[in-house]
């Protein structure tokens, strides 16, 4: 590529990022499909080919080929910074050594050990910790032919064949040689509901892991009718989130297919260099002064953790509605997730009355760690501190929150509880610093038509009976549409209370795509929606 000019090879990794035949100089990469996610992966790509150092903002910012090749002109050549040497996905290991000798296995990310930790100090159910999909399969399925694709799965991604074993203290990662374990359960001789089915598919989700025994991925079989069975699959959060899911039933339909497809070589892990300082500064001057906790509709104080016991209030958002809110978001160089995100921040000003609403979500960081398809725990945690003001249009606020999370991505690869330890914000009991509501996104899972004598997957996650947050606001995509699922701690949240919310939800939604040449209904009150019940800080 060294004979093109800069736009012209601009032009050839966008049409890359975007999974495109080609692109024009003035295509807009956002409203031709891109998201923060393809942001970063376009960012990192650029940086590789032209030395200099490329953020996701500044594909936000210059989301043109044309736009971007000037912006880069302004950078200096070789202003990639080296800093601290990067963290990269755990490495075979030997085996368990006798105590007081060599450390075990390897070390592990900072975000791993943030993980392990958590669930070192979790009381109780472990099952929060599980990362649950279920995908209904199309075509005849042998399972000796599905158990021998997973098995080969595993060999190629050894995030699967890892467990991790205490050390002095501190988590180590050590390598085995196990193979995710796969039953077949056939119910085809049963007649069962939905509802029965789904209660069974609970009682696998809520057996969980042990991190220091493994193996820490599951798959089950259901074998409903002559023509119908389905896929749960399930591994332990720290060697899998929610992007590894996609690429498991991708790969897993592609080996079924061809064993060999399994066995190809990964390229080479060509991690981005960090710079953690510049991130500590960014979130420096987001987070301080910390955001005060949210005066959120709980039925009394908060002395336990959260998560232990959760129930779910759920609603549909059609098709015609998502294909809105895509469209809203692409205006502002984003997907779905900002307008989705803008919604909640909008229901919970409402309810509570603030206007500084801090949310978490997880960052893939794949792209930065050089493992675009491998399977493993590749997020990380990030506050989203947002400034939510009644007057504030529906397209500032999707823009505001755009922007927030293109930053957000930018400095992610500081560990969450690094972040907690360098700005020691103040800490109340049964929750976490900076904030108390999740919120994420979780694409549909389609691995596309089914070949001749192979198989298809289609589906998503689940939702848990236990979880890590008081209220986590989960959009699930769907092939019609998507679920909107409100996670919730029933021993805060009364049931009745999580369906207005959610139902508040659903309506700011409809504000956020009502033609802006419409008059804006005066929103409900907190109290309105809420009176009677008992406000906890």
């Amino acid at each position: 590529m060294a004979d093109l000019d800069p736009t012209r090879r601009l032009c050839t990794l966008f049409a890359e990022a975007l999974e495109l035949d080609h692109v024009t100089p003035d295509t807009d990469f956002f409203l031709a499909g891109g998201h923060s996610l393809s942001a970063l992966a376009l960012a990192v790509s650029v940086e590789e080919a032209f030395g200099v150092r490329v953020r996701v903002r500044d594909v936000f910012e210059s989301a043109t080929p044309e736009l971007l090749a000037a912006r880069l002109a302004g950078l200096a050549p070789g202003t990639v910074p080296s800093a601290a040497a990067p963290h990269r996905p755990p490495a075979a290991a030997p085996d368990i050594p006798a105590p007081g000798s060599t450390p075990p296995g390897t070390a592990v990310a900072d975000a791993t050990r943030w993980l392990w930790l958590e669930r070192q100090r979790a009381e109780g159910d472990f099952g929060a910790y599980t990362v649950p999909c279920l995908l209904h399969g199309e075509g005849p399925v042998d399972p000796g032919r599905l158990r021998a694709a997973l098995a080969a799965l595993a060999r190629r991604h050894p995030a699967l064949r890892t467990v991790f074993v205490e050390f002095r203290g501190e988590p180590r990662a050590v390598l085995t040689d196990d193979e995710p374990l796969f039953d077949v359960v056939d119910v085809s001789a049963r007649e069962l509901s939905e509802a029965r089915f789904g209660a069974l598919v609970d009682d696998r989700i809520a057996v969980p892991f042990d991190p220091a025994t493994g193996p820490l991925t599951r798959a089950t079989l259901f074998l409903r009718t002559e023509a119908r069975w389905s896929l749960l699959l399930l591994a332990d959060h720290l060697v899998c989130d929610g992007r590894s899911l996609e690429i498991l039933a991708r790969q897993l339909v592609a080996a079924y297919a061809d064993p060999s497809a399994a066995e190809a070589p990964r390229g080479p892990s060509v991690p981005r260099s960090t710079d953690p300082e510049a991130a500590l500064r960014h979130w420096r001057e987001v987070l301080l002064p910390s955001p005060a906790p949210l005066p959120l509709p709980v039925r009394g104080p908060r002395t336990e953790p959260a998560g232990a016991t959760t129930a779910i209030a759920a609603q549909e958002i059609g098709p015609e509605a998502l294909r809105h809110l895509t469209d809203l978001g692409r205006r502002h160089h984003a997907g779905p997730f900002a307008p989705l995100t803008a919604a909640v921040a909008r229901t919970l000003a409402g309810l509570t009355g603030s206007t500084d609403i801090c949310l978490g979500t997880p960052v893939d960081r794949r792209a930065l760690l050089g493992a675009e398809d491998a399977v493993g725990f590749h997020i990380a945690t990030v506050p989203l501190r947002l400034d939510v003001r009644a007057d504030t249009s529906a397209d500032d606020l999707v823009r505001h929150v755009a922007q927030r999370t293109m930053d957000a991505v930018d400095h992610s690869e500081v560990a969450f509880d690094a972040l907690v330890a360098a700005l020691d914000p103040p800490r109340s009991p049964g929750r976490p610093p900076f904030f108390d509501v999740w919120v994420a996104l979780y694409p549909h899972i389609d691995t596309g038509p089914c070949a001749p004598d192979g198989i298809a997957l289609r589906g998503g996650p689940t939702p848990l009976r236990v979880g890590m947050f008081e209220l986590s606001f989960q959009f699930v995509e769907h092939a019609h549409g998507m679920r909107l699922v409100l996670q919730y701690d029933t021993r805060r949240y009364a049931s009745d209370t999580a369906e207005r919310i959610v139902q508040r939800l659903v309506d700011e939604v409809t504000l956020l795509l009502r033609d802006p040449a419409e008059p804006v209904p005066a929103a409900e009150s907190a109290h309105q929606a809420f009176g009677g019940f008992r406000f906890d800080a």
